[in-house]
């Protein structure tokens, strides 16, 4: 069943409901795809820096309990007395602490330099008027607008800059795009893609930035085609084939035709239909499979098919098509295998459906953020 507001996915405390839910959509609004106001109109900005962390495996009651306590302590960070219940209640149990210490960590990944950045003291006590927690508080209350602006600045001038740099042609959240390249072949970008061209007389060559890319190349023996993906290349010798360019590893997948692949000083292997091949960019080793070849590039139609993947990687991809917030902690990811087809269309959904076959647990926060990691209950 895919989140939404008739049941999510842990019950608010009961404290202060309506502070609840205001903090809520404040963190949503920091972390999820926001418009940045400019002297020009507004520019769309989204996070898409991969937000992993090899947490420990937390107890998911204490999660809940700890996502409650984080956003009462950010509604209100002045207030001794939740200070002093958050203490007491990280004290009790050591999965208690852990949780707690999981969650602050997230916190920071979504880049939050605000109150909660700050240890809490064993004996909680009020916070000076000039403090860090004191000069953030006019701008809780002014609904984390300057935190938007400043958040916005900082991802436009990373890694969605970069790219626009470097890019011919670039895709948003949930985009794909049918691109017509100069030699009548054409490249078809998948969300939050990014592709550059260098095409000279002798050689057209096609550099995949980030993303996913389904290529239909135009044969021509006197200028041979090439796609570049990190230290990974593949000549085509006639095809229709698939590139998937991750932090954690390159994948190709040929659909039709032949492609010749190689990655850094190992020899050139040949894929034909079906063969397909994944490259873990941080210890350079290559995993051949074979995969249906009508199912390559089955993204184009909304529904990602998966033969043999982490969940980690598959969480990955899925990112790219939600306009909100994925969080991702827990070694359990990184080793957990998978095989299915996903709606692109529900990401919620389809984390749930990833995750259910490997025991991982997915919890939201508020409307538009989730977390997947650790022991499902």
């Amino acid at each position: 069943m895919p989140f939404g507001p008739a049941k999510p996915p842990w019950t608010p405390s009961p404290l202060r409901p309506a502070k609840t839910q205001r903090c809520e959509n404040r963190i949503f609004r920091a972390v999820s795809y926001q418009r940045v106001p400019t002297a020009r109109g507004t520019l769309p900005f989204r996070h898409v820096a991969p937000m992993h962390t090899p947490l420990t495996e937390d107890d998911p009651h204490a999660v809940s309990e700890a996502t409650q306590f984080l956003i009462l302590l950010v509604d209100d960070p002045t207030d001794t007395a939740l200070h002093a219940r958050i203490q007491q209640w990280r004290k009790a149990s050591p999965t208690h602490d852990a949780a707690w210490q999981s969650l602050v960590t997230i916190w920071h990944l979504a880049g939050d330099i605000g109150p909660v950045a700050l240890p809490l003291p064993a004996t909680p006590a009020p916070l000076p008027p000039q403090s860090l927690a004191g000069a953030w508080r006019p701008l809780w209350q002014a609904g984390a607008v300057a935190m938007v602006c400043m958040l916005g600045l900082g991802f436009v001038l990373g890694s969605d800059i970069r790219l626009a740099l470097q890019a011919d042609y670039q895709t948003g959240t949930a985009e794909n795009r049918v691109v017509l390249l100069p030699d009548g072949s054409t490249a078809t970008l998948g969300a939050r893609s990014a592709i550059a061209l260098d095409y000279t007389p002798r050689q057209r060559q096609v550099r995949i930035l980030a993303g996913e890319v389904f290529f239909t190349i135009r044969h021509d023996t006197a200028r041979p085609f090439v796609t570049r993906a990190g230290k990974m290349t593949a000549r085509d010798i006639g095809t229709r084939f698939n590139v998937n360019k991750s932090d954690r590893q390159i994948e190709v997948a040929v659909s039709e035709g032949c492609v010749g692949l190689a990655y850094a000083a190992l020899a050139e292997q040949r894929l034909n239909a079906g063969d397909a091949v994944s490259i873990d960019v941080r210890t350079g080793t290559l995993q051949t499979f074979h995969v249906d070849p009508t199912e390559v590039g089955s993204w184009r139609q909304d529904r990602l098919t998966v033969s043999d993947a982490t969940v980690a990687t598959v969480v990955e991809t899925l990112r790219r098509y939600y306009p909100g917030f994925i969080l991702t902690y827990g070694s359990r990811l990184e080793h957990a295998h998978i095989a299915g087809t996903y709606d692109l269309t529900d990401i919620p959904g389809a984390l749930r459906a990833v995750a259910a076959p490997a025991h991982v647990a997915v919890r939201g926060l508020g409307a538009h953020v989730l977390l997947i990691g650790g022991r499902a209950p």
